[in-house]
C-alpha cells in the first residue's frame, strides 16, 4: 500500500463490517458494555498497525477476533484493567486516525440502507428510524442525513469515534432489516411483506441495545 490513506481506506473496508461480531465477542469476555468497546477499540488500533502483515482475501474477521482475543489477555486480563487508548484525552488514536475523521462524513459508507430509504414513504422512513434506540438514530440522522463528520457526532454525544461508528453500522443494520418489509410490499407481494414488517417492526424491539 503506497500511501498512509489508501491503507487507512483499505483496512476500514474490510473492518468496518465485523465491528458488531467484534464486539459481541468483547463483551462476553468482559461482561461490561464500556469496556468491551474500548477492547474493540483497541483491537482496532493493532489490526491496523499489523494490516501490512494481513494476507488480501483470507478471513478479516477471524485475524481481527484472534488480535481482539490476544489484546484482552494481555492488556484487559492481565493487568486487571481497561486497555489503554493512545489519547485518553480525546478518546481518539494517534496512529489509526479511521477515516480521516475530522472531516469524514456518513456519505462516504453509502450503501443499500439508503437506496432503500430512496423508494420509500417519509411516514416508512420515520416509523423505521423510530425503531432505532436513540442513542443509534442519533448517530444515524446526524451522520447519513444531515452529513455530519464523525468528530462533530463525537463531540455533540461525547462519544469517542469509534463509539460512532460502531452504533452508525448497528444502525444501518437494524434499518436494513427493517425496511426489507416496505420494499417487500412495494414490489407486490402485499399479504406477505405485511406480514413480513410486521414481525420486523416487532422483531426490532428486541434488537440488543447495548450502545452506551
Amino acid at each position: 500500500m503506497s500511501t498512509n490513506s489508501e491503507k487507512r481506506e483499505a483496512f476500514s473496508k474490510i473492518a468496518v463490517p465485523v465491528l458488531d461480531s467484534l464486539y459481541r465477542q468483547a463483551l462476553k469476555y468482559t461482561g461490561n458494555p464500556d469496556d468491551a468497546e474500548d477492547l474493540v477499540q483497541d483491537a482496532f488500533e493493532r489490526g491496523y498497525k499489523a494490516f501490512d502483515s494481513f494476507t488480501p482475501g483470507t478471513n478479516i474477521s477471524a485475524w481481527l477476533s484472534t488480535i481482539l482475543r490476544n489484546t484482552y489477555f494481555n492488556l484487559y486480563a492481565k493487568n486487571k484493567r481497561r486497555p489503554q487508548r493512545a489519547n485518553e484525552e480525546t478518546g481518539e488514536f494517534n496512529d489509526w486516525d479511521l477515516y480521516e475523521a475530522a472531516d469524514h462524513t456518513g456519505e462516504g459508507m453509502k450503501s443499500a440502507e439508503e437506496t432503500y430509504i430512496d423508494q420509500l414513504q417519509p411516514q416508512e422512513i420515520i416509523t423505521a428510524l423510530k425503531n432505532l434506540p436513540p442513542e443509534r438514530r442519533r448517530v444515524f440522522v446526524a451522520a447519513a442525513i444531515e452529513g455530519k463528520s464523525y468528530k462533530d457526532i463525537a463531540a455533540k454525544e461525547g462519544i469517542k469515534i469509534g463509539t460512532v461508528m460502531s452504533r452508525l453500522n448497528r444502525a444501518r443494520t437494524q434499518l436494513k432489516k427493517e425496511l426489507a418489509g416496505y420494499i417487500t410490499s412495494s414490489g407486490g407481494q402485499d399479504g406477505h411483506s405485511a406480514h413480513s414488517t410486521g414481525r420486523n417492526s416487532k422483531n426490532a424491539h428486541s434488537v440488543n441495545k447495548r450502545d452506551k
